[in-house]
């Protein structure tokens, strides 16, 4: 398994030098991988219904909402349409992203190949416990 990590979530994460970015792509267990093309209508239509729901969830305007979290949604679907992968996972621990791509991948007709997780999911919901992902 490989983390395909967007190059706006590398920002988010102190960019390709931070110690914690520079250990995962140097012992290949993460890649750094584009955007979807704005030409793709599958993968922009995704974003954009991860965005509204994004938006609805935390009672933002749509134009505030973070780019990244929307982008995992079309990301998703381009990957396992483009590549004929048997699946692909998508981890957050952001809960109204979680919400939003799960929205855009049932929206597209995705829930079979496109499998949504957030780190309560991985680890349970203890509050008690702290734990960063990268």
């Amino acid at each position: 398994m490989v983390c395909k990590l967007p190059q706006r979530v590398i920002g988010e994460l102190g960019g390709p030098e931070t110690d914690r970015v520079r250990t995962a792509l140097d012992e290949g267990w993460a890649t750094i991988i584009d955007v979807p093309s704005p030409t793709d209508g599958d993968a922009v239509a995704a974003s954009d219904i991860a965005k509204r729901t994004i938006a609805n969830e935390t009672d933002q305007p749509e134009h505030e909402v973070e780019k990244t979290d929307a982008i995992l949604a079309g990301l998703a679907i381009q990957y396992v349409r483009d590549r004929s992968t048997a699946g692909v996972i998508v981890l957050t621990d952001d809960k109204p992203a979680k919400k939003g791509i799960e929205n855009a991948v049932r929206a597209q007709g995705y829930t079979d190949t496109i499998a949504v997780h957030g780190l309560e999911d991985i680890i349970g919901d203890d509050s008690g416990d702290s734990m960063r992902l990268i």
